[in-house]
């Protein structure tokens, strides 16, 4: 089985297809390469490595989604200028302010908050407060991995 890998994130995302079904992903970031076929995952040093040990071709790069993230918090993206940007170990949450004197913290990334209704919406960037309250999935780097965690929750 020869899996096609097209790019979302220029070189940092794809997703992998077999026979135009969506079977997985492949992230790249700086500790190496993650391929995830189902709930399997298998890590690669390099990019090069794990072309050379798995049938996987790459598409080209029209496909590419370039969003830009113009401001970011330890890798996640926020909508704005961060300021006292810090990474809440126990929450595991990159927070960070609007302003440098503010206390309401924002938490960077997207995240699928479940509500009390048992409805779950997307949310990006959402106040710190809010998944204080409200269970929550993420935070995810692209909104292509929170629409996906989305989907699983609604389907």
């Amino acid at each position: 089985m020869e899996f096609v890998a097209k790019p979302v994130l220029e070189d940092k995302f794809w997703i992998l297809e077999d026979n135009g079904q969506k079977v997985g992903t492949i992230r790249s970031n700086e500790n190496g390469v993650t391929l995830t076929v189902g709930k399997e995952n298998h890590s690669f040093k390099k990019l090069e490595e794990l072309k050379q040990k798995m049938k996987v071709s790459f598409t080209g790069k029209e496909l590419v989604n370039k969003e830009k993230l113009e401001y970011e918090v330890h890798g996640y993206a926020c909508k704005t200028q961060p300021y006292n940007a810090i990474f809440d170990l126990k929450r595991k949450l990159p927070l960070y302010t609007k302003a440098e004197g503010s206390q309401s913290f924002f938490c960077a990334g997207y995240y699928v908050v479940h509500w009390e209704d048992g409805s779950h919406s997307p949310s990006y960037c959402p106040k710190l407060i809010t998944l204080s309250r409200y269970e929550f999935d993420g935070p995810f780097k692209t909104r292509i991995e929170m629409q996906e965690t989305l989907r699983r929750a609604n389907g």
